[in-house]
């Protein structure tokens, strides 16, 4: 039987979860061989200086199966789009070199040979965490939800908008990342030095 709409069991649902989720307090962690070689400490700094990004999107494709009677979505694969984040740029511009290089790492441009896959592929953690939390190192509750994407590189660094009129604008950088996969899971481990989660699906 469906429970009648109420102002109060709306409030205490809500209350009873933690309040409603807010976009703000997140964090990007990226690790591999490639983010050492290119630069840990510019990478740990990508961390605080990523404006916005999105938990990104995972789909089912299907195709139409017919045996007999009425005709159904049959799901046969996993699909998984790009996803686009936004970086502050310091003075230096070491986030905007660290981009560059990587995907010099990815296509060489002086010759234009490929590399290998592993040799350039890394993971990146986007973790979510609490209205409440005062500590990203922390995990628990403070972190309700966080994903792990596999296998992925730069394939747009785009472009940097600069501007006399722009007065003391910030300057950002929008990156654009393709990647195998992403899972989410329970907190276990660490990626330099921030706990991780244990694949659950």
């Amino acid at each position: 039987m469906a429970t009648s709409f109420s102002p109060t069991r709306l409030r205490s649902t809500i209350l009873n979860r933690g309040g409603l989720a807010t976009t703000e307090k997140f964090e990007v962690v990226f690790s591999g061989n490639i983010i050492g070689n290119l630069g840990s400490s510019v990478a740990k700094d990508l961390q605080f200086l990523c404006e916005n990004v999105a938990l990104p999107t995972k789909s089912i494709s299907a195709q139409e199966k017919f045996i007999h009677g009425v005709a159904y979505q049959m799901p046969y694969r996993q699909a998984f789009q790009e996803l686009s984040m936004t970086f502050l740029l310091t003075q230096d511009m070491s986030q905007k070199k660290f981009f560059d290089a990587w995907q010099s790492n990815i296509i060489d441009p002086s010759t234009g040979n490929i590399k290998f896959y592993n040799d350039y592929a890394c993971k990146i953690l986007i973790r979510k965490h609490s209205r409440g939390s005062l500590d990203f190192s922390t995990s628990g509750p403070d972190v309700p939800y966080e994903i792990t994407l596999e296998n992925a590189w730069p394939s747009i660094v785009a472009e940097v908008q600069l501007s006399h009129g722009g007065g003391n604008e910030i300057a950002r950088l929008p990156v654009t990342m393709q990647y195998k996969r992403w899972i989410s899971g329970n907190v276990t481990g660490n990626v330099n030095g921030v706990p991780t989660r244990q694949r659950t699906g």
